[in-house]
């Protein structure tokens, strides 16, 4: 049961088992982070947006990438956007830091206003795969780049090592292919996907025109 109430807080986070799983998200990511991140090289003085930020984790890491430059953290759990806010304290009050929430589907956001955009172990979520895409595409600078992070990438040697958890958030583990169509059919170029061996880490990068 307990088990149960944490992983359904994983979608959208709230109440006591959202602060678990919050907790459990910005530990469980971070090694997972720092590998595509290193696939994802990030420019001092860059404008960047982590989607779907959590517990402000990933923030935290860009902002030490970005010197001089700025990271913006969206994620539609308000309490998500109230822990990210705390841990990355003194980038927000430098403002070198902002959290906001609001849906990947809808960026608060004018048109190409980030050099990069970063979504770690979010995208099973989003409501409009395809169409989100976009609007990250929408909010990218051109030549600007995107980086998706998955943990759960389907495995054709163990079809139901991700069953379980697909059936109880409605999700499903991603393939290669699958990604790189997506993001070829969202309009993005240089697509590049990398495996992390002996695991089931994938991360996916693309430019926009």
């Amino acid at each position: 049961m307990k088990y149960h109430k944490l992983t359904e807080n994983a979608v959208k986070p709230d109440g006591f088992w959202g602060k678990l799983m919050i907790r459990s998200m910005n530990k469980g990511h971070s090694e997972l982070t720092d590998w595509a991140l290193t696939h994802f090289p990030i420019r001092s003085g860059s404008v960047v947006l982590d989607v779907g930020c959590g517990g402000g984790k990933t923030v935290g890491k860009l902002c030490d990438m970005v010197g001089s430059g700025k990271v913006y953290g969206i994620d539609y759990s308000g309490l998500c956007v109230k822990k990210a806010e705390n841990l990355n304290r003194k980038n927000v009050l430098c403002n070198r830091a902002v959290i906001r929430q609001a849906s990947v589907s809808s960026l608060p956001f004018e048109d190409e206003k980030f050099d990069a955009v970063t979504a770690v172990e979010t995208y099973y979520f989003w409501p409009d795969k395809l169409g989100d895409l976009r609007e990250i595409g929408r909010v990218l600078k051109r030549g600007g780049r995107l980086l998706l992070v998955f943990e759960m990438l389907a495995d054709p040697d163990d079809p139901e090592k991700w069953k379980a958890v697909e059936k109880r958030l409605n999700i499903e583990a991603v393939t290669r292919e699958g990604i790189e169509e997506m993001l070829d059919r969202a309009g993005y170029q240089n697509i590049r996907t990398y495996v992390r061996s002996g695991t089931t880490w994938l991360c996916a990068t693309a430019e926009k025109e």
